[in-house]
């Protein structure tokens, strides 16, 4: 009854900060995040941790990533492994990226393909390289380790932007030239890349130096069977929907077959981009059976209410705010270096399109916010020197000052990027409206 009690109060919490943020104007997952950020780490001692954390650790995620956290302050109570809630950011992440792509058909993505993988690939590179140089600059650390810096920040927040492209899409801006598209698939492809070469360079020695490079060799190899393995999954299961009489049940393989491939990736170690993988499955459902992909996707649009209130806050439970006051100054510049990077890789990344000036700006606005590779990789470095599996130069402190850097980012360009896209997506894409 207190675990039911405490997650009624965190939820009205969070829907009461999303109502409120909505009439100002802002979006919505401002709000939730915020009710995560009041209520900080008390919000995950709420999550079932009377079930045994091993289940999660074992199916998830090691327990190197995500060690138990400190008694609750509110409940004298044991609690449970923060895997528990890299399990639900995980399931509600997948929501989003099933709700993506059950709306891109064949034919857009054949339109949008180069420039998606451009974006995928050029804005991260030139942020992790910048915010990587300006690590090694401030903090004296070597050139691993300062890329370990920017791979963690470098990394564009999907929980963010996939919601908002889909309500853009939904009020038809940007539709000429699938501008919410365009972003929805890149995202998908800068996660790859930041997270693979971010466990490279965790794992890279000096001894080993063909390490990296193979890493990034990998990268197109992960990409390309992530693509044929999802499409041959959601092939599959267009031939096997219409057993199903009813659609809950459709819904719920396509689920379980998403999170399996995610799984494949993560405790397999196979060099498949699931997230991509994930979004291929819907693709090949749309295109084999476009009735059950629009009820599909009208089921997952109501499963993402409950997800979202979910995923908000828990990203914002994990940014201690003492952290964003020891990164200070110099992390706000290291940030704002690499989102200038950025900005500049999008411009790169869209030379040559068809995209006006207005839709390129909003395709820099977009590609801002930080939150949910942040908040589940930054810690990763501190909880792996204080276990003796990694060597960094100053030890523990620059382990904490790389946890630090990456909760502030959330802080400061999570609202940001959030924000900017609401308020100016009516002004830089047309809508349907505006066509006629």
């Amino acid at each position: 009854m207190i675990i039911l009690l405490n997650l009624l109060l965190v939820t009205s919490l969070a829907l009461l900060l999303a109502k409120t943020a909505e009439r100002a104007k802002l979006p919505r997952l401002l709000g939730m995040m915020l009710a995560g950020v009041i209520v900080g780490k008390y919000a995950q001692s709420v999550l079932s941790h009377k079930l045994p954390a091993v289940v999660a650790e074992t199916i998830f995620l090691s327990s190197s990533v995500f060690q138990p956290l400190q008694q609750d302050p509110f409940l004298d109570l044991n609690l449970f492994s923060l895997s528990w809630s890299a399990m639900l950011k995980k399931l509600a992440l997948i929501v989003i990226l099933i709700r993506a792509c059950l709306g891109i058909d064949r034919k857009t993505l054949t339109h949008i393909g180069q420039p998606a993988l451009r974006l995928g690939l050029i804005p991260g590179i030139l942020e992790a390289c910048l915010v990587a140089y300006a690590s090694s600059m401030l903090f004296q650390v070597s050139p691993v380790e300062a890329f370990i810096f920017g791979w963690v920040i470098a990394a564009v927040s999907p929980a963010v932007i996939v919601p908002q492209m889909l309500t853009l899409k939904e009020m038809g801006y940007g539709r000429v030239r699938k501008v919410p598209t365009l972003i929805l698939a890149s995202a998908a492809v800068d996660n790859v890349v930041a997270i693979t070469l971010f466990d490279s360079c965790l794992d890279f020695n000096t001894a080993a130096p063909q390490h990296l490079v193979m890493a990034i060799l990998s990268i197109p190899i992960r990409i390309g069977l992530g693509v044929a393995v999802g499409y041959a999954i959601g092939y599959a299961l267009s031939l096997i929907f219409p057993r199903f009489k009813g659609n809950l049940g459709r819904a719920a393989i396509f689920l379980l077959a998403a999170i399996a491939l995610h799984l494949v990736e993560l405790e397999l170690a196979w060099p498949v981009a699931s997230l991509i993988g994930i979004m291929a499955i819907g693709f090949a459902v749309l295109a084999q059976d476009p009735n059950s992909a629009r009820q599909l996707a009208r089921i997952f649009n109501q499963i993402w209410k409950v997800a979202e209130v979910a995923l908000f806050v828990l990203i914002g439970a994990e940014v201690d705010l003492s952290l964003v006051a020891e990164a200070g100054l110099v992390g706000m510049v290291i940030i704002g270096l690499g989102l200038l990077g950025r900005s500049l890789g999008v411009l790169i990344s869209l030379a040559g399109t068809e995209l006006n000036w207005r839709e390129k700006f909003f395709c820099q606005i977009s590609y801002l916010p930080k939150a949910t590779v942040q908040a589940a990789i930054g810690g990763i470095a501190l909880t792996m020197v204080k276990s003796g599996d990694l060597q960094l130069t100053n030890g523990v402190e620059t382990g904490q000052l790389i946890l630090a850097i990456a909760v502030l980012s959330i802080v400061i360009a999570a609202p940001l990027g959030a924000i900017s896209i609401k308020l100016t997506a009516p002004h830089l894409l047309k809508s349907d409206e505006d066509l006629y």
